[in-house]
């Protein structure tokens, strides 16, 4: 897909077989690069960023972006993320299961109801049958890893099982890592087939055989590599 900053002289281009790498110097820049990614992360319409598809329709990404720059407190089990996993759950029983489950709602109500009876309160259940409710009884949750690799190779595998976002947005996450590191992590992204835009405040040289750069100096000069 094409993206385009309307600040911006040049469009650039994201796709799985490489990430697309923004690297500012210029820090008024950096910001406002960041800021329209965080946008579109919250769910906020704006008009410096636009994506086009191969036929040049807009595409709304809107809730479809997933921005990171905190590479301390990873956030697994957003509700989106766990949302998801309950509805694939749900997707993946069998008949014999769903059955099962809804017995096992049935006699927890009959429970709960019998030990109610001797409140002198009105109180409402819920009798409708939601697997979703199932769920939560057992709060299911992603246990985060040790390492900053594990833990971006566990969003990558997220993602990818998930489908939750479109494009991934890593904010100076080079810093953190080591150029073998991340060559590694770029190899797991394009394996993956996941779209990701990495966004740094310095530049890091020659752009690397699995990235498609833009470099913005302090002066605002762009140069594509």
């Amino acid at each position: 897909m094409k993206l385009v900053i309307n600040f911006l002289d040049n469009d650039l281009y994201i796709n799985s077989e490489r990430v697309l790498s923004i690297e500012v110097e210029n820090k008024s820049y950096f910001y406002r690069i960041v800021n329209c990614f965080n946008s579109l992360y919250v769910g906020d319409k704006i008009d410096e960023i636009n994506f086009y598809d191969e036929k040049f329709n807009e595409i709304n990404l809107n809730n479809k972006i997933l921005i990171m720059y905190d590479f301390f407190n990873f956030d697994f089990n957003s509700k989106k993320n766990i949302s998801k996993i309950y509805k694939l759950i749900e997707d993946n029983l069998d008949e014999k299961s769903l059955q099962s489950f809804n017995n096992l709602y049935s006699k927890l109500l009959k429970i709960l109801k019998n030990e109610l009876n001797y409140l002198d309160i009105n109180i409402k259940l819920d009798e409708e049958y939601k697997m979703e409710n199932i769920l939560k009884i057992v709060k299911l949750s992603i246990e985060k890893k040790d390492s900053l690799m594990d833990n971006l190779f566990l969003l990558i595998d997220l993602e990818k099982i998930l489908k939750v976002n479109e494009i991934l947005v890593f904010v100076n996450l080079k810093q953190y890592l080591s150029k073998d590191e991340l060559k590694e992590f770029y190899k797991y992204i394009v394996y993956n087939n996941l779209c990701a835009v990495f966004v740094d405040s310095q530049t890091y040289g020659i752009a690397d055989n699995m990235e498609n750069k833009i470099i913005i100096d302090d002066n605002l000069n762009e140069f594509v590599l």
